[in-house]
């Protein structure tokens, strides 16, 4: 006994099939036209290649005029013969539990899509390795593939695979069971098979009996029609998601093997019966499903998943092809990464890394272009947790079959394995970045110059792979005219050497002029050269790498007096220039100390200075400072009114300008302050401290006006005023 709904649904396929006997005519033709061309344009070949249900002929007259016809001769369309029809109900507990799953655990309803495009795949692999295995014929029955034909008229999705098919019991079982999974099953057999497949076991993407549910989100009817091979006919399955649904033995349904699903689609939902729209979907969830899929006749997914393949397979031009997808741009990559491996998780993937990137020259801020997947099958477009926000520039694919998703795919449910891929991954990819820094170093400092600040963010974010970037990091160097890595310097360290020793200047030839690197002028110290600021703070914050201090040369001589030393050239020789006499050493420092109460707490003799006059050193650098007086305000006022009062000023007692300034203070006290402070800021700007301009030339122009006097008096002329 038939149900009401079957008796409807009988009812308008019968109709249709009526109204589907018909001839359209584009054109008047003559019916002797119309039947010789008939007969000797379409042949038996020819109509059993055509669609389903249609047969299409273009008929010409000989002569090819204007009466050329196109005549579509619409066969009836094959109806399923019904019988044994049975109502049952779901066994899930309750409707409430249905509309939960229908409706309620998917966030967006196009998923419906994706989850039937899963369920078909495994339904291909299943079937492919029942002909491998032998225990299922291979019939040329047009080979596994995946056809869906959308119908905008009827309001109508159909989904056909020619996979392995569900007998009677089985379709009761996985389509009657709410998280039923068939799938689920499948693999559970195989694994407790000696005969299991593992690239079978890879390609089962799983869950049938949660994802077929979400088709009740767009769907008021949903129609299953499936055969397996060795079966005399097939079953229907019809449920409109309300609590109960409809089993039959159905025969005559067009097909020797496989599943078709028909979803009369809710008027709210009309877009998925749009060619364009479910064509959209696709290619953004099932683009690399290992099986063809095509739309109304027209192929969808003609990108391979590379990533699975061995990547002794894949050509460069499949590589740079399968970029241009993921980048949208023709600019070439510079590297890449063809990763695949087991332990600690199951994880498949390529990883690109760009040659240029949208951050230059400040044009857009980069966003994360690595998508998730999960057997071939998209979980989440850029996924933003799968790397650290300084590996943004990073593009590609992942693909982990160890992740636990929630019921309806659409996220993750452990974060601390989705840690665990992260590090991973963030691990993988520096690697991979200090191999091609090791494998052409020419090539890599040319991407360096691009990407370095997106390396130095993470050295100061990402305290956990902190040292594996800073091997990544170019400096420039005292002893060698290339740009050395933080490795290079340790292997040219001096025995006993415990220190890394820096300095921070605009320029190499700014560095080897600063006072602070004098005393390894005439050494053969090595010393890290760093021209921004970035770096600076970088080892400020690191302090030591691989037991090794990093050390400012900017700090208090006692810091690198004993390497300096040690390393002293036989060649730097003591002059014999005079200096300043033992008995006025401590008046003079005295003298210096109370001109400059706000700017120095302490002057010292210096023992690191041959050729400048003075420097001042504090707890701060110079560029340190510099960041300092940008950043706050306050800081500001006391960098520019007087400085740190912690400075120590120290000065080289045998150099001319010291020697003559003190002569003058015992000469005249008053013209020796002023030349006192035109002096101070000379170091201070030597140093590297800021110091109040406009002040600054006041006292130059006295100072020089106070030294013009002096020396056109001594000549005789008239005084200047």
């Amino acid at each position: 006994m038939l149900s009401k709904q079957s008796i409807s649904l009988l009812g308008k396929q019968q109709r249709r099939a009526i109204l589907g006997r018909s001839i359209k005519q584009v054109a008047l033709i003559t019916q002797q036209q119309q039947f010789f061309h008939l007969q000797s344009k379409i042949t038996q070949n020819s109509i059993r290649n055509l669609p389903m249900g249609q047969m299409t002929a273009r008929l010409f007259s000989e002569k090819q005029d204007e009466n050329a016809q196109e005549i579509v001769i619409e066969e009836p369309v094959q109806e399923p013969v019904i019988s044994q029809s049975e109502k049952k109900e779901f066994k899930a507990e309750t409707r409430k539990l249905l509309d939960i799953v229908a409706r309620s655990i998917y966030t967006d309803k196009e998923v419906f899509i994706r989850e039937l495009m899963s369920n078909s795949s495994d339904a291909l692999e299943k079937q492919r390795y029942a002909e491998i295995s032998g225990s299922a014929k291979s019939n040329d029955l047009g080979g596994l593939h995946i056809d869906i034909t959308t119908n905008e008229k009827e309001r109508t999705l159909t989904i056909f695979d020619s996979g392995i098919g569900m007998s009677r019991k089985e379709i009761t079982d996985n389509l009657g069971t709410i998280a039923k999974s068939g799938s689920q099953e499948f693999v559970k057999s195989l694994q407790n098979s000696q005969k299991g497949d593992t690239q079978t076991l890879e390609s089962i993407i799983g869950q049938f009996g949660v994802g077929f549910y979400s088709t009740f989100i767009v769907a008021d009817t949903v129609e299953v029609i499936s055969k397996r091979d060795s079966n005399d006919s097939g079953v229907r399955w019809i449920s409109d998601g309300s609590g109960d649904y409809e089993v039959a033995t159905a025969t005559n349904i067009g097909f020797e093997r496989g599943t078709k699903i028909v979803m009369k689609l809710k008027p709210e939902s009309r877009e998925f019966s749009k060619e364009s729209e479910v064509e959209k979907v696709l290619k953004k969830y099932s683009l690399f499903i290992t099986y063809p899929i095509k739309i109304n006749g027209k192929l969808v997914n003609n990108l391979q998943a590379i990533w699975y393949r061995d990547k002794r397979d894949v050509t460069e031009d499949e590589y740079e092809r399968f970029y241009e997808h993921l980048a949208n741009t023709k600019i070439p990559y510079k590297f890449k990464l063809h990763y695949s491996t087991d332990v600690p998780l199951s994880i498949k993937g390529i990883i690109y890394i760009p040659s240029t990137h949208n951050e230059k020259m400040s044009m857009q801020h980069e966003t994360s272009n690595v998508s998730l997947y999960c057997r071939k099958v998209l979980i989440k477009d850029k996924c933003q947790e799968l790397l650290p926000q300084y590996l943004r520039f990073v593009k590609g694919v992942i693909d982990c079959e160890d992740l636990p998703l929630n019921i309806s795919r659409e996220t993750y449910q452990d974060s601390s394995l989705m840690l665990k891929l992260r590090n991973v991954l963030t691990r993988r990819i520096l690697k991979m970045i200090e191999d091609e820094m090791k494998r052409d170093l020419k090539t890599y400092e040319k991407w360096f110059q691009d990407f370095q600040h997106f390396l130095k963010e993470g050295i100061m974010m990402d305290t956990e792979h902190q040292e594996q970037i800073l091997k990544l990091i170019r400096y420039h160097s005292n002893y060698s005219q290339d740009t050395i890595s933080i490795e290079d310097y340790l292997k040219q360290m001096k025995p006993k050497q415990q220190k890394i020793y820096y300095i921070t200047g605009a320029t190499k030839e700014h560095v080897l002029q600063s006072p602070y690197y004098e005393p390894f002028a005439n050494s053969d110290v090595p010393v890290i050269m760093l021209f921004n600021q970035a770096d600076e703070i970088i080892f400020a914050q690191k302090q030591t790498y691989k037991d090794k201090i990093l050390t400012n040369i900017e700090s208090s001589f006692d810091d690198i007096e004993q390497d300096v030393l040690r390393a002293h050239s036989p060649q730097q020789e003591e002059t014999d220039a005079p200096a300043l006499p033992e008995e006025d050493i401590t008046p003079f420092t005295l003298w210096l100390k109370n001109e400059f109460p706000l700017k120095v707490q302490k002057v010292a003799i210096s023992k690191r200075l041959h050729n400048s006059p003075a420097v001042i050193y504090g707890q701060m650098s110079s560029s340190m400072r510099m960041i300092m007086q940008m950043m706050d305000q306050s800081q500001r006022q006391q960098v520019s009114g007087g400085m740190d009062q912690s400075n120590t000023l120290e000065i080289n007692i045998k150099h001319p300008l010291i020697v003559k300034l003190n002569q003058l203070r015992k000469k005249d006290p008053k013209r020796a302050q002023i030349y006192a402070h035109t002096f101070m800021d000379t170091v201070m700007l030597t140093s590297g401290f800021q110091t109040d301009l406009q002040q600054s030339s006041s006292r130059s122009t006295k100072a020089l006006n106070e030294f013009l006097v002096e020396v056109t008096r001594k000549h005789g002329h008239t005084e200047l005023n």
